[in-house]
């Protein structure tokens, strides 16, 4: 392998945020991540609709091997109407249509034959124009329209009803390590897999890991459920996002940012992981809480552990506010020690620990 490189993870992280990639149209996405992971891994490969696989090799065989999954694609929407220069849409994914009013967004207009960016802002009828009825209700998504700007023969003349919509919010440093920016649900796990790899870079180890950047999660798992086929892991482990404290919110089921992951607990994840988890963050000083789960955590864990004979399966989250906004914060200190807990995990996989993830004698 080439010489040990260190990783700006905070300046990834904003180059996996300005990237389109909706949900099935991960491709920009995944292009970013093949430069990063190329010289962290020994193979790259990936399935046919998408995902990426970052493969390092054990030392030694025969070996256990680890899935490390995290989606790539985000939330957006799609044209599914043009009138008088005008583009309705439907979203993709669990959009909060309470916030889109006066977004900005890119519309990836391809009736050109090309796609082309075109800037935009999402809009309403006015408040004026509302009835008390309508001001005591969130405008349903369907309702909202895209201005360009463009007259309605430009309009007609660029974009074609299925275009993508983005949203254009760049990312931002906020005050201390907190970075806002559109798609950190999930490019910041993203980010962290790719931290992890530059930590295992120029180590021996026991099992192969599988690092996959997986798609269509806001959509169904679909790449969670192929790379699990493909991969035939001993075990799994999802990296996702969960709720950062903020006003209105339980505590319980909320973490403060920068005080590091959380590991979940619950059934449709493997105890023993998850305890396994939280055993190598207390030996390597990793602040990690834990987040309970009492019904499937939704996230590409849930489709891992039924693929092939069932894979035990743990879930590592960071602390996000503003979930399914184009305005999502996380604390980079918790994108770091997510990727460190990683990779110190797998560091620590050895011959015994498929027994002790074992239910049948």
């Amino acid at each position: 392998m080439a010489p040990r490189k260190s990783i700006d993870l905070a300046a990834h992280l904003m180059d996996l945020c300005r990237t389109a990639g909706l949900s099935g149209h991960e491709a920009p996405v995944r292009n970013v991540l093949r430069r990063a992971w190329r010289p962290l891994v020994d193979e790259l490969s990936g399935d046919r609709i998408g995902s990426l696989w970052g493969i390092r090799r054990a030392a030694r065989r025969p070996a256990g091997r680890i899935l490390l999954a995290a989606h790539m694609d985000s939330i957006g929407m799609l044209v599914t109407r043009i009138q008088d220069g005008f583009l309705f849409f439907a979203a993709i994914g669990g959009i909060d249509a309470r916030v889109l009013p006066g977004a900005l967004v890119q519309v990836h207009a391809t009736r050109a034959g090309r796609s082309t960016a075109l800037p935009g802002v999402i809009t309403s009828r006015p408040p004026h124009v509302q009835s008390a009825d309508e001001k005591r209700k969130v405008t349903p998504v369907h309702h909202l329209m895209v201005d360009l700007g463009l007259s309605a023969a430009q309009t007609a003349r660029s974009v074609e009803i299925g275009d993508l919509i983005v949203f254009a919010q760049p990312p931002l440093r906020l005050g201390g390590d907190l970075l806002l920016a559109p798609a950190l649900d999930n490019r910041a796990s993203v980010a962290a897999l790719t931290g992890c790899l530059a930590h295992l870079r120029g180590q021996a180890l026991q099992w192969d890991v599988v690092a996959a950047a997986t798609v269509q999660e806001e959509e169904g798992f679909a790449g969670a459920y192929s790379s699990a086929f493909a991969a035939q892991p001993d075990a799994a482990i999802a990296i996702d996002v969960t709720f950062g404290r903020q006003p209105g919110l339980p505590e319980w089921k909320t973490f403060k940012l920068g005080e590091g992951p959380t590991v979940s607990f619950g059934p449709n994840l493997h105890p023993q992981m998850g305890a396994a988890l939280m055993e190598v963050a207390a030996a390597n000083a990793i602040s990690c809480a834990r987040d309970v789960m009492p019904l499937h955590s939704g996230t590409d864990a849930y489709a891992m552990q039924v693929s092939r004979a069932g894979i035990p399966c743990g879930l590592v989250s960071i602390p996000l506010r503003n979930m399914h906004t184009p305005v999502e914060v996380v604390a980079m200190a918790d994108v770091e020690q997510a990727a460190r807990l990683l990779a110190k995990f797998v560091l620590a996989l050895d011959g015994k620990f498929r027994k002790r993830l074992k239910v049948h004698p």
